[in-house]
């Protein structure tokens, strides 16, 4: 009789939790694949919008503006008048200005950088807060 019980337990029949593995292996191979797929798209979307005078923000939170960008992919960010930080493509994280259009060095020169106090842009700042959870 124990020969009979032995024999059926390895048999090696159906196994209905086999295929449930194989399918979850399945959905995480694609999901990997899937994601690869995004993080370069996103890469991709950054080198693209990388151009000199887009406003950025750094990984460290540091606002600026790109000056220009070598072979390297080393940026100069200029962070206020006279201050150029030198950072690698990958410390930029967002950027400020979705339709960057590069100006002509004459007319950069001829118009005068306004300068906002930080009550003036703390209120602007609030301000734009209000509306967004108004709307």
């Amino acid at each position: 009789m124990n020969s009979l019980v032995l024999a059926q337990g390895a048999g090696g029949g159906f196994n209905p939790s086999m295929i449930l593995m194989v399918a979850l292996f399945a959905v995480l191979i694609i999901m990997m694949i899937r994601g690869r797929k995004k993080v370069s798209k996103q890469q991709e979307a950054l080198k693209t919008k990388s151009v000199p005078g887009a406003k950025v923000m750094t990984n460290s939170g540091i606002f600026g503006t790109i000056i220009s960008i070598d072979e390297q992919d080393r940026v100069l960010v200029e962070v206020a008048n006279g201050v150029v930080l030198t950072l690698h493509r990958q410390a930029i994280s967002t950027f400020l200005d979705p339709a960057v259009t590069e100006a002509p060095a004459e007319e950069a020169a001829d118009t005068p950088a306004v300068a906002e106090s930080p009550e003036e842009s703390l209120r602007r700042l609030n301000d734009q807060g209000k509306d967004d959870r108004n709307a």
